[in-house]
């Protein structure tokens, strides 16, 4: 052996003379442990100069494994990296123990790099239950390129908080499907008993499907199968060849509908004792063995399919039917487990994969451009699940022009520059037929050149600012269903000065904060008032505790505030802390994140009233209930109070309805013919409000202060107030 990268080869002594199908069984196993049990900060320690550091490597595969071959592949990277200066000795097959002891050994240091499966790390880490999501992947590429992308860089940061340093995903395979019966139609799953490893996610996946799930130990599916405990399975080819349950199953379906990974990780108490330059070539030694080692995945995934096809078991593909109504049924699975993943990463997943989609000459686009990862994500879910439901209904009607409407969204995280890239990017995709924008302000602000240089249809559900659709172009591609700041000013006004007419303002330093800050100078001089005192913040400014000492100082008894949620939360704690807090009379950008959540206690210690034009709490109106409960099935919440920042969706939802019926009025999706439409409706019936009309040709604004109201946060639910 090479007395700088030593490799221990358990249980291979005689592996040269046997044959090829138990050879090809033994690389099978890649999978099996995967399917069922699944930069540092500190001061570095410097070695001696010249001295050999020798790291271990543990991992749970066999030797015959393509995680074995990546291992191995990698402790030659490092050899050849560190010109000798690191060894790797590689321990396979569990010999420094299971999957959870391996973890604990390298968060104490005892262990230098391991390589556990995601489902493993998800007790640490809740956020790989991505992994569980069904269907989120539907090829390998678009794994890859999600892993090795934001979403994966983001995932793999989660890991430094518990002692270790992730540094790449490693392939397990897709999970496929094997049962004692065929299945053909949509309710042939129903009745049906799979034995499912320990998950809530996968319970309910099959409970989605149908099916009944039944946790199982790994090593006793075989027994349960034969014995008909259960009626089928799923797991990766490897986990199905290895342990020989397509022996005992009649039917292997190939449908793809989980992606299994493994991630390399480094203690961070050895990693932190190495040089930077060290760290490096051990990260980029990471980087490229999970290439390597995945190239050599799909290789034997190859050889195992073959020798599957030799046995009994009919393999096939899942009837396209009977997958579409499976996708259709695990969206509500994605929904209800989307908080705890993060929605945000489900989001950033699939704006990677729709970046490789081939839409049909039969779809009409869709493009949300929205704050969907960032502090204000649940604005953006909001939108999406208005922008859903309303196409759902359109869909279901025979669509717009014998088309169907679908949607793709791109997070722009209330960063100009990343929306002005989506308006790029969106103008690109045939068929597209509108952008609906998202809750920031200076984001549309910034896109208004886009959008009426690439004579794009902009759709405002949010955004406020007074310029956004008083832009000066002529033609005028933006219409929004929102709160106009010039209207909102005229409305906040009256209602603070019912307070007391000393007046304090304060607001974000943006453009959104500037055109309300016009907006409200001039409603006071309107009546002769001038504000006691006007404070700025910058956004994610935490210097709250001076601003109010100064409102205090200055005598204002009443503030109106113009900001987002984060800045809002810390506010609300810091005011909280007054004997006599000042009431606050907020604009409604605070509710697009989660602001109550943040703001904990304080908001029951304060009189805070915040700007809103529609609930669906106390709503008696048969299309609010209608549509509350297509919400509550689709979305799997369990009441109207549930229904995250309402006023996105319920906008979001008028506005996509009202661009179905101009595009229908226009018999075109041509941007000219589709304005001209939209500023020639007559009337439509919203959820919002009955448009009479929604728009004109000088008037793109569909909402005033007569649809606004205000709310107020009872056990962090926004209710509206009785007038």
């Amino acid at each position: 052996m090479d007395d700088v990268v030593i490799i221990r080869h358990y249980f291979s002594k005689f592996s040269d003379f046997l044959p090829f199908q138990f050879v090809v069984l033994l690389l099978a196993m890649m999978s099996v442990v995967a399917c069922d049990q699944q930069g540092p900060t500190e001061t570095t320690i410097s070695h001696p100069q010249n001295s050999v550091i020798k790291l271990r490597l543990g991992h749970d595969m066999p030797t015959s494994s393509a995680i074995h071959e990546g291992a191995i592949h990698f402790a030659s990277l490092v050899k050849e990296k560190s010109k000798g200066q690191i060894t790797v000795e590689v321990f396979p097959a569990q010999v420094l123990g299971n999957d959870h002891q391996m973890i604990a050994m390298a968060q104490s240091g005892e262990l230098d790099i391991i390589l556990p499966p995601t489902a493993k790390l998800s007790t640490l880490v809740p956020e790989l239950q991505i992994f569980d999501l069904p269907f989120l992947f539907s090829t390998t590429r678009n794994a890859h390129l999600v892993l090795d992308g934001e979403v994966g860089k983001q995932l793999l940061a989660l890991f430094e908080p518990h002692g270790l340093v992730g540094a790449s995903f490693w392939a397990s395979g897709f999970k496929q499907l094997t049962t004692n019966q065929s299945l053909d139609a949509k309710g042939d799953l129903k009745g049906m008993t799979f034995r499912i490893m320990r998950s809530e996610v996968i319970s309910d996946q099959f409970k989605a499907w149908g099916a009944k799930p039944l946790a199982v130990a790994f090593g006793k599916t075989h027994g349960a199968l034969s014995e008909n405990i259960v009626d089928g399975q799923e797991n990766p080819l490897g986990s199905i060849y290895s342990m020989k349950f397509h022996e005992v199953q009649s039917h292997l379906y190939l449908s793809n509908h989980g992606y299994l990974s493994q991630v390399l990780s480094f203690s961070k108490k050895t990693f932190t004792t190495l040089s930077e330059k060290h760290r490096k070539l051990l990260q980029e030694a990471a980087v490229e063995a999970a290439i390597f080692q995945r190239r050599r995945a799909q290789e034997i995934e190859g050889h195992i399919i073959e020798e599957i096809k030799q046995s009994n078991i009919i393999v096939s593909e899942l009837p396209s039917q009977l997958k579409k109504h499976l996708q259709e049924e695990s969206n509500g699975v994605v929904e209800k487990h989307r908080l705890t993943v993060g929605s945000g990463l489900i989001e950033l997943a699939r704006q990677k994969i729709d970046e490789t989609r081939v839409y049909s000459d039969d779809e009409l686009v869709i493009g949300l451009d929205a704050d969907m990862a960032g502090i204000s994500a649940l604005s953006g879910l909001s939108i999406r699940r208005g922008i859903e439901l309303a196409m759902e209904e359109i869909n279901h009607a025979g669509g717009v022009l014998g088309k169907k409407l679908v949607l793709t969204a791109r997070d722009n995280s209330m960063v100009s520059a990343r929306g002005i890239d989506n308006i790029e990017r969106f103008s690109k995709i045939p068929n597209l037929i509108a952008v609906v924008g998202g809750i920031s302000s200076p984001v549309a602000l910034s896109e208004l050149d886009i959008i009426h240089e690439k004579k794009i249809i902009y759709l405002d559900p949010w955004a406020a600012a007074t310029p956004i659709v008083s832009n000066g172009r002529d033609p005028n591609f933006v219409f929004r269903v929102s709160v106009r700041d010039e209207y909102a000013a005229g409305f906040l006004l009256p209602k603070a000065l019912n307070i007391s007419n000393k007046v304090g303002l304060l607001l974000v330093n943006n453009g959104w904060g500037r055109s309300n800050h016009l907006a409200l100078i001039d409603a006071l001089k309107a009546r002769n008032l001038d504000a006691t005192v006007t404070e700025w913040f910058n956004w994610g400014e935490s210097n709250h505790p001076l601003m109010i000492d100064n409102l205090y100082q200055r005598g204002v008894e009443v503030i109106i505030y113009v900001g987002n949620s984060v800045e809002a939360a810390e506010f609300v704690r810091q005011l909280a802390k007054h004997a006599s807090p000042i009431p606050v009379i907020s604009h409604w950008g605070i509710t697009g994140g989660t602001f109550e959540k943040m703001a904990g206690d304080a908001l029951t210690k304060i009189d805070l009233r915040v700007l809103q034009t529609f609930s669906f709490i106390n709503n008696d109106d048969k299309r609010a209930q209608a549509v509350a409960a297509r919400y509550r099935e689709k979305y799997k919440v369990d009441s109207n109070q549930g229904i995250v920042a309402p006023v996105g969706t319920a906008h979001a939802y008028d506005l996509i309805h009202l661009l179905a019926l101009a595009i229908k009025q226009a018999g075109s999706i041509d941007p000219d013919a589709v304005r001209l439409a939209l500023e020639n409706i007559n009337f439509h019936a919203g959820l919002v409000r009955s448009y009479k009309p929604p728009f004109t040709k000088d008037h793109h604004d569909a909402l005033d202060r007569s649809d606004f109201f205000l709310s107020r946060y009872d056990n962090s639910v926004l209710v509206p107030l009785g007038e």
